[in-house]
């Protein structure tokens, strides 16, 4: 039979695991929500930057894009650094708070570039139907002057010779 005091380190030995267990998962938890967080936003921030370089690409004007993949950034870079310093919660608080900055950043990217693609689209279609119109005009212009140029020099050969007949 076990003495009094094996159980009394028995106990102490099962309350001390059981504090253990209690303190330090919830650490571990915090500490993976923490790593999870970041790596998704640096996924997100990494497709919202390649989808604004494909937006510039087409010839959109993706000034507000980079100042909100700035802010992202700069929220990303202190959830790594209070990563760093051991603040899990707040580590994974600032990369969900990055990743909220992009929520629509991905669809915004895409409806400016195909607005840009849109308006490259019409541009040229304006400059060719406007040279071949420009084209036309000119080309009709100088006919006009040239039959009204003829005409003048056919009046012009008649009267020269029915005056010298006289």
């Amino acid at each position: 039979m076990p003495s009094v005091g094996s159980k009394k380190v028995l106990l102490a030995s099962l309350f001390f695991l059981l504090l253990i267990a209690l303190f330090y998962s919830p650490v571990f938890a915090s500490q993976s929500d923490a790593e999870t967080s970041i790596s998704s936003a640096k996924k997100m921030i990494l497709g919202c930057y390649n989808a604004a370089k494909n937006a510039e690409t087409a010839g959109a004007n993706i000034t507000t894009l980079t100042g909100t993949l700035n802010e992202a950034g700069l929220l990303l870079s202190k959830a790594e650094l209070t990563y760093s310093k051991g603040d899990f919660d707040a580590a994974a608080s600032l990369a969900v708070q990055s990743q909220n900055k992009l929520n629509n950043l991905i669809a915004e990217a895409n409806s400016l570039r195909a607005n840009a693609a849109k308006r490259q689209s019409q541009d040229f279609l304006v400059n060719m139907v406007g040279s071949l119109a420009g084209a036309f005009i000119i080309v009709g212009a100088g006919a006009c002057v040239w039959v009204i140029l003829k005409r003048r020099s056919e009046t012009a050969g008649a009267d020269a010779s029915g005056s010298s007949k006289i």
